[in-house]
């Protein structure tokens, strides 16, 4: 009996490309116990910190928390080289060199359960390392979260302590599928599904505080302030009952206009509080996954006009 992990149609279809999954399983394999690490010397050096100086502290986060944030980066930004590996080896050069049409003329696997395998496996294989290192990550900023300075609603961060990285790792492969098919051609399919998919999370980037309604607060006769881990959207003042933002600046100048109004006694800020990190983060999934579902039949479409 066979002891390779992959059996089946799943088999031929990704021995071409075992180096490049055993290279993500070493990554996987590295970044977790890099994690892990992590976690402990955290939790240890939290313990000895207490009632320590504002020098020890920083020196803590810098260390501590560089690394925490780097390991989010890797994490939140993973989608990208998937997608090029999608367009580029795991579908263009398949279809380039002629392998896809050999496999489906000499073998029982047909077209359309060609793609499907390859993009079950590749889903499957994504999601459980992603998944793992998410998880992983979580627990290891837990243990030092009151002391650094990145905070939930950061990019790297928003993405890596949840689903949403991966899904969009799903939409790479898909969008990877997709190019491959339509171009049949290696490095462009691989460019385009980088290119593309980087554009969605980018874009994403740019609308995430619109994806659920903000919360906001009215102080009267003094200034307050947000919580630090406050995701604040506008501030201003409330001049002759009328909202004037961006009155108020950390470095003390009031734009024209801020004062001109009698008896200015309210300030308001607009914000989202920590609470709407799991409505944010599942509306965007969903929407990613959404989308993912979307150009994966898009992808079996042409697949069936081409090669019916």
């Amino acid at each position: 009996m066979s002891t390779h992990p992959l059996t089946g149609p799943a088999r031929p279809l990704f021995l071409p490309h075992r180096r490049i999954l055993l290279l993500f399983g070493a990554f996987v394999a590295l970044s977790a116990a890099g994690l892990i690490a992590l976690r402990v010397i955290g939790a240890d050096h939290l313990e000895q910190l207490a009632g320590d100086n504002t020098l020890s502290s920083w020196a803590f986060d810098f260390g501590y928390g560089s690394s925490l944030s780097s390991a989010a980066t890797a994490i939140a930004w993973l989608p990208l080289p998937v997608a090029y590996f999608a367009g580029a080896a795991l579908f263009g050069a398949d279809l380039e060199r002629g392998t896809a049409q050999l496999t489906w003329t000499q073998s029982a696997v047909t077209p359309a359960r060609w793609l499907a395998v390859k993009l079950a496996v590749s889903a499957a294989v994504f999601t459980a390392g992603a998944g793992l290192l998410s998880l992983l990550y979580r627990w290891g900023r837990n243990g030092g979260e009151d002391v650094l300075s990145d905070e939930w609603y950061f990019t790297d961060v928003f993405l890596a302590l949840g689903p949403a990285a991966i899904a969009y790792g799903l939409l790479a492969l898909a969008t990877g599928a997709l190019a491959g098919l339509l171009l049949r051609r290696a490095v462009a399919a691989g460019s385009v599904a980088l290119g593309a998919t980087a554009f969605v999370m980018l874009f994403a980037e740019s609308v995430r505080d619109r994806l659920w309604p903000t919360q906001e607060v009215v102080w009267r006769l003094s200034r307050g302030e947000l919580a630090g881990s406050a995701w604040q959207q506008e501030s201003g003042l409330v001049v002759d009952g009328a909202r004037v933002p961006r009155c108020w600046t950390p470095g003390g100048i009031h734009p024209a206009g801020c004062h001109s109004g009698r008896g200015v006694r309210e300030w308001y800020a607009v914000f989202h509080p920590p609470s709407h990190f799991w409505p944010i983060q599942l509306v965007e999934t969903g929407i990613v996954l959404a989308l993912t579902a979307a150009v994966t039949y898009a992808a079996f479409r042409v697949l069936r006009t081409r090669h019916g």
